[in-house]
């Protein structure tokens, strides 16, 4: 998997050097499939080789050199049949970066000055979320990351024993039973069970946020009552990252953790990049921070003030050169990127498919120089 941080060191360590950037697809599962990956990825290499027809024949022969590394780079390094995917930056000097991609990729080959970015987007979205399943007696706590789920801390709660009813002052003599028919001594029990459960489930509050971070998506599932409680604290910390997950019980095996986790994530990142895209055209006025749209973006990054890009997958289908020059110049000026799905790209596909948040207008500089 890709980090932010990674496509940025790529980009920075990269970007003065011809690079050949290899993405294969291995998801197949059929043995007959399974090599389907290689005639498309030599196909592709035969269209770079036609393209470079005019270049010079030092550039050729790096190519060439970049094509002999990636085919060894995916005997020894490549990925394995059914998996989502793999990614490599290879320069006439070696393999610069090998890697499994954790979401899938189509079979594909760029032949740039430096590595060609835009495929590694998905794999650069937020995929880590804490589960806390709770009832009344304990909770447990399971981190997802990348399809693997794995239980992290559990918390329990521990009956606060209250102290024996006094009669008359002292200490009630043997036979005596404190109040009538024994409900004072069941309500203390009772008073003892629930500032159990209260004071694990501050306990686990506290313990989620620490595995969180600033970061990870929330989950919170098990039974209702206590699943309210800890949704209301954690909302209070959290208030973009937490989502209730009604359908997992407090039994739920690791794979319906697992299922239940991307679930929650997908939905709460589609929650959260539509309303950012919503943001940014409320704010794409001559005043605001936001810019809409091919045109608007483009001025955005040649003023070096974005902040934020968001594209679609339909922009970077339909747009590649484009896309791809984008996210090279928002990470250039240390502005992040994100490829975002659902209700979030149906907006922005209506407005063009790519959009950016802005540290500051473009036309103020422009009237700055001006005056």
């Amino acid at each position: 998997m890709l980090s932010p941080s990674d496509l940025t060191t790529l980009r920075r360590s990269l970007r003065d050097d011809h690079v050949l950037s290899v993405f294969v697809d291995r998801s197949a599962t059929d043995p007959a499939e399974q090599r389907a990956w290689r005639t498309a990825l030599d196909h592709r290499f035969v269209v770079l080789r036609d393209e470079l027809q005019g270049s010079s024949p030092d550039e050729r022969d790096k190519f060439e050199r970049c094509v002999d590394l990636a085919v060894k780079a995916l005997e020894e390094l490549g990925p394995t049949a059914g998996t989502s995917g793999w990614a490599a930056f290879i320069t006439a000097d070696g393999v610069r970066d090998a890697r499994a991609l954790t979401v899938g990729t189509a079979t594909f080959a760029m032949w740039s000055k430096g590595a060609w970015l835009v495929p590694c987007l998905r794999d650069i979205r937020r995929d880590r979320s804490v589960v806390v399943i709770a009832d009344s007696r304990h909770a447990s706590i399971h981190a997802y990351h990348n399809g693997v789920v794995e239980r992290v801390d559990r918390v329990r709660a521990h009956h606060e024993v209250q102290n024996p009813p006094l009669h008359m002052g002292a200490l009630s003599r043997p036979g005596f039973h404190p109040g009538t028919h024994g409900a004072t001594g069941h309500d203390a029990a009772q008073r003892g069970s629930l500032a159990g459960r209260d004071h694990m489930l501050d306990d686990a509050v506290e313990r989620v946020s620490r595995h969180a971070s600033d970061d990870a998506w929330i989950l919170v599932a098990g039974i209702k009552a206590v699943r309210a409680r800890l949704l209301a604290d954690l909302t209070a910390l959290a208030p973009d990252r937490v989502l209730e997950l009604e359908s997992l019980d407090v039994h739920g095996s690791d794979a319906e953790i697992a299922d239940a986790a991307r679930a929650g994530a997908s939905v709460l990142r589609d929650t959260l990049d539509s309303r950012r895209i919503h943001e940014i055209v409320e704010a794409a006025g001559p005043h605001g921070l936001g810019a809409v749209g091919a045109e608007a973006t483009k001025d955005a990054l040649d003023h070096v003030c974005v902040h934020q890009l968001y594209v679609t997958d339909r922009y970077v289908a339909e747009h590649p050169v484009e896309a791809e020059t984008a996210v090279r110049e928002s990470l250039d000026q240390h502005a992040g990127v994100e490829e975002v799905s659902g209700k979030a790209a149906e907006l922005l596909d209506g407005l063009g498919g790519i959009a950016a948040a802005l540290r500051f207008r473009p036309t103020a500089t422009r009237a700055t120089r001006a005056a």
